[in-house]
């Protein structure tokens, strides 16, 4: 793998981790249309490191003020997607080999995205409780699947259950730092099995750095789409690019 090609990884990597689009099925896409069949293991998990970093930088003062309740209540939304994620993990990686897979779900998540649209302008103002955390731990779930939202999936349930926008992006992302440590931890074990060769660093160090930046600027540009209910625009996006892969995965 060359800089350019970690660059450009680490940039959608970066920006699809956070944005309601679907990181892993554009890492999926992107992969094929750039001909690299493998990234590597330990590029993998620079990659997941990279955002997790991005993730508790952004929310780092409401990391700081969280109460035993609230870690609680992330706890209790984590359950569904890490049962999910040990129970299944073969039967889901399988899933990544298949751009048809991948692009109808992208469909998914551009009904996904119309729908966080639809509840935006309804939204309550609840606080997260049982009920919400475990709704949106569910959602968290289902987007498992590549091509399938994480954060678009658990606003959309987030604001459903009649939470406010600020209170739904918070909890979406928070949610997020068990889930992609989690991602991280198994892909540290898959290298410890593996003992994988370190590759070159300096694409690593590339791919890195732009998963960083690129996921930071994500964060605050997803906050203001949301707060300014712009969420149609990552509807129409995600369904162009899913009818653009189909069309080119069969030709038309």
């Amino acid at each position: 793998m060359t800089i350019f090609q970690s660059m450009i990884l680490g940039i959608v990597q970066g920006v699809t981790e956070f944005l309601p689009v679907s990181s892993s099925g554009h890492l999926v896409l992107f992969g094929s249309w750039l001909g690299i069949s493998e990234t590597g293991i330990l590029f993998e998990v620079l990659l997941h490191a990279a955002t997790l970093g991005a993730v508790m930088v952004f929310f780092f003062p409401a990391l700081r003020s969280l109460t035993i309740a609230k870690i609680g209540l992330l706890l209790l939304g984590t359950i569904p997607a890490a049962a999910v994620g040990l129970l299944l993990k073969s039967q889901i990686e399988v899933l990544f080999d298949s751009i048809t897979l991948v692009a109808f779900a992208l469909l998914i998540t551009a009904a996904i995205n119309l729908g966080i649209g639809y509840y935006a302008k309804r939204a309550q103002d609840k606080t997260v409780d049982r009920s919400s955390a475990v709704f949106i731990g569910l959602a968290q779930a289902l987007a498992i699947t590549p091509g399938i939202s994480r954060s678009g999936s658990t606003i959309l349930a987030g604001l459903s259950s009649g939470l406010s926008r600020t209170a739904a992006f918070e909890f979406s992302f928070l949610l997020s730092i068990p889930a992609i440590g989690g991602a991280l931890l198994l892909l540290l074990r898959d290298v410890a099995r593996a003992e994988a060769v370190l590759p070159p660093v300096a694409p690593m160090f590339v791919g890195f750095i732009a998963a960083f930046l690129t996921g930071l600027l994500s964060l605050g540009l997803l906050k203001k789409m949301l707060l300014g209910n712009h969420f149609i625009l990552f509807s129409w996006y995600t369904a162009s690019v899913a009818i653009g892969a189909l069309i080119l995965e069969f030709g038309l």
